[in-house]
């Protein structure tokens, strides 16, 4: 009997119907698989020892072999009498064939622990609810798998092995009987469930490489930034290429070049580099392709598709194909969210391709003060896992503050043994910022003023208040720009173009109005800030908007904070907001060096003063809460839901619905075609969600928004007013100010 290891696929075509793609056997998969992994060991293979390689390899070679059960064979074979009844997983059935006498024998090297991450990677290779006891899997192998298997493999002897799940390093059923394994030990398991997944997935999307263009021989972009940069490099960005075997922490003022210092560590590597929002991960993408001409780089965050489409020029085939490799990390450099990396600290199935692929990779953590007690927490307990497996890491940050150190060492990250640290601050010559605080709101005619003469910025804590000043200076017969979360994609793409367009035409003037989302890693450059008071972390990125070369006048104030309480407790920790705020009072009216702003962060973020807040509890509670989990408590997509904390649903205002509800029911229509190509299905999907925003519920569900969905789609309409015209407008307006604390 023929074994196959998949149905045939069938792809709608404009002249010819539908066309049969032919299946593939299962003995041509498994050969498939175990070549992509030899090729891949061929380029990156130093990364890795033999027992690690070999390992993988086994398990390529082994992971579908379950696929050999009648049962299966009929869903993937027409010419086989169908069955009344389900399958068992295969890779259930995989992992039982194998045998734990035979392994320890052909292996030497190898111990009974490595036989147990052998088999739980192939057990475990997908993510299928394991519900079978051990009579039932018995029973199923004695009926439909024994006899197929044993043709298949050409080996009468072969036995099943139920006692194997008892050798799993864990099981969804039996978890209290379980020990929980050790962290060497897991992570060994992560490395090869992961490699195995990237490398199956590979072959099954039809590709040969799970790598693509691999720069550590010609180095490309290195050679590109040595060349626009002619070899005059800046302190950082030597420290950066003196230290490129080392694991980094490196603190330098805006200005001073971080971005090529961090590419240029990594020195041809397989590399990451990680931003805390996606208009910075967008910006940061964009400034690598385009100022130093490296095409193969890739874009992943939750909408990135339409970077891969505009890429390809209206090839949807080329653009899907594209994404899917990011998908994978096929990509030399990826530029990315931290939740694409991350989740893998959940110990979710299907989240260790994330950790297995940065154990031969180098990752760039940009600016790690920006985000919340919780993705901290799981960056630093992320960091101490790749440090065991045998990855890389450099942050590279404006300022670092000490309570992160601290975590860093409870983790067992230690300054000068697992990492180097530097701080160019005290280095930095020009001091761009001078402060003024005033105690109340935003005065609408000094920024009215300044914007006439000036490039002005002002940052708001929440998009209802963005929104208010945004119409205040209207009326003051301004034409100002405002850009926030609350415009659906589409618009929202425009207004950060038109943003960064006019940031660098240096004979503009006026003002742009903003929320938070501008504060990390774009390249804007204003002459004046004004900005809501926030916590010292925020407050220093959002300077870092302003002035940035340090060449414009500073005798007078050009950054203005304004002491309202705005977002304290809500957006903010109201703890840190406080004490940013009672230590800022000591630099009014003063011209602030880089080394007077690590002064006031590290004052800030004393661990001794925080230890009492939530902030520091926060952290604290959940790095231990990652020490204790348990595998496989959480699922790929819950790991994603914990790691971002954002309870959101995706709404399209009536506005937009009714605009282009022809186009909506077009999409409908083709996403209900069955055998769509899903280049086509993605680029449908990607085309919808131009149309839409995503909210925040976390506090409850707002007022005039739909609870059902759009037919087939996890779309809210709401009947809440839209403003847009095409070049301006204020985005989503809400009925009740009180609302606001829904849509941060």
């Amino acid at each position: 009997m023929e074994y196959y290891a998949k149905s045939p696929v069938f792809v709608p075509t404009v002249n010819q119907g539908e066309c049969a793609i032919e299946h593939k056997t299962l003995k041509a998969h498994l050969e498939d698989t175990v070549r992509c992994a030899e090729k891949f060991f061929q380029q990156y293979g130093s990364y890795f020892n033999e027992k690690e390689k070999k390992l993988v390899l086994d398990a390529c070679r082994l992971h579908d072999i379950g696929k050999a059960n009648y049962i299966f064979q009929t869903k993937v074979n027409p010419a086989l009498e169908k069955a009344n009844r389900d399958q068992i997983p295969h890779g259930f059935l995989s992992a039982v064939i194998l045998s734990r006498k035979a392994f320890l024998k052909e292996n030497p090297q190898c111990m009974p622990e490595d036989f147990s991450v052998l088999l739980t990677a192939i057990y475990y290779h997908h993510a299928r609810q394991d519900v079978y006891n051990d009579a039932e899997l018995k029973a199923y192998c004695d009926q439909f798998y024994l006899e197929y298997v044993r043709e298949y493999l050409h080996n009468e002897e072969a036995v099943i092995h139920i006692s194997n799940r008892n050798a799993l390093l864990f099981s969804e059923q039996k978890k209290n009987n379980y020990v929980r394994p050790d962290e060497d030990i897991w992570c060994e398991y992560m490395l090869i469930k992961g490699l195995l997944n990237k490398f199956d997935w590979t072959v099954s999307a039809g590709d040969e490489d799970a790598e693509m263009a691999a720069d550590i021989v010609e180095k490309k972009l290195c050679r590109n930034i040595e060349e626009k940069w002619a070899g005059k490099f800046r302190p950082a960005q030597k420290f950066m290429m003196e230290n490129r075997d080392n694991n980094v922490v490196m603190i330098a003022p805006t200005g001073s070049g971080k971005t090529e210092a961090a590419l240029l560590w990594l020195h041809g590597e397989k590399g990451f580099y990680t931003l805390p929002l996606k208009v910075s991960s967008n910006a940061i993408y964009k400034r690598i392709r385009e100022n130093y001409q490296y095409e193969d780089v890739a874009l992943l965050h939750s909408d990135s598709m339409n970077r891969y489409l505009e890429a390809a020029e209206g090839d949807i085939e080329s653009g899907y194909r594209h994404y899917e490799q990011a998908k994978r990390f096929s990509y030399p450099l990826t530029v990315c969210t931290v939740d694409q990396l991350f989740r893998f600290v959940y110990k979710a199935l299907g989240t260790e391709i994330f950790a297995a692929t940065l154990k031969y990779s180098k990752i760039i953590i940009d600016e790690i003060q920006s985000y919340s007690p919780r993705v901290v927490a799981a960056l630093i307990f992320g960091l101490s896992e790749i440090k065991r497996m045998g990855g890389k890491f450099a942050i590279i940050t404006a300022t670092f503050p000490p309570v992160l150190q601290y975590f860093m060492k409870k983790s067992g990250l230690l300054q000068d043994k697992d990492y180097i640290w530097h701080d160019f601050s005290e280095g930095a010559a020009v001091s761009r910022h001078r402060l003024k605080i005033v105690d109340g709101d935003f005065s609408i005619e000094e920024i009215a003023e300044g914007a006439r003469i000036k490039k002005v910025l002002v940052i708001c804590n929440t998009v209802s208040k963005a929104q208010s000043i945004y119409k205040e200076l209207r009326d003051e017969g301004l034409e100002p720009g405002l850009l926030h979360s609350r415009f659906i994609r589409a618009h929202r793409n425009i207004l950060e173009k038109k943003m960064m367009e006019f940031s660098a035409d240096e004979a503009d003037t006026g003002v742009w109005v903003t929320t938070q989302i501008v504060e990390a890693s774009l390249d804007i450059d204003f002459d004046i800030l004004h900005t809501e008071m926030c916590t010292a972390d925020s407050l220093l990125q959002r300077m870092g908007r302003c002035n940035r070369a340090g060449k414009k006048d500073t005798t007078v104030p050009n950054i203005v904070v304004y002491n309202n309480g705005s977002g304290r407790g809500t957006v903010y920790d109201k703890d840190i907001y406080d004490r940013s705020m009672d230590l800022l009072q000591k630099k009014q009216g003063k011209l602030l060096s880089e080394s007077d702003k690590i002064t006031y962060i590290n004052a800030v973020y004393d661990v001794e003063q925080l230890k009492r807040t939530k902030y520091f509890q926060q952290i604290e509670k959940n790095i231990d809460c990652f020490h204790e989990l348990w595998p496989a408590e959480y699922d790929a997509a819950e790991a994603q839901e914990e790691f971002r904390a954002i309870q959101s649903i995706t709404v399209i205002p009536d506005a937009v619905y009714n605009e282009n509800l022809e186009e909506i029911e077009k999409i409908k229509e083709l996403l209900s075609t069955p055998y769509i190509d899903k280049g086509i299905r993605k680029l449908q999907k990607t085309r919808l969600a131009d149309m839409t925003l995503s909210l925040n519920t976390c506090y409850g569900f707002p007022d005039n928004i739909d609870r059902d969905t759009i037919g087939m789609f996890d779309i809210h309409r709401t009947g809440l007013q839209y403003d847009f015209d095409g070049y301006t407008g204020l985005g989503l307006l809400l009925d009740k100010v009180e609302d606001e604390v829904i849509f941060l």
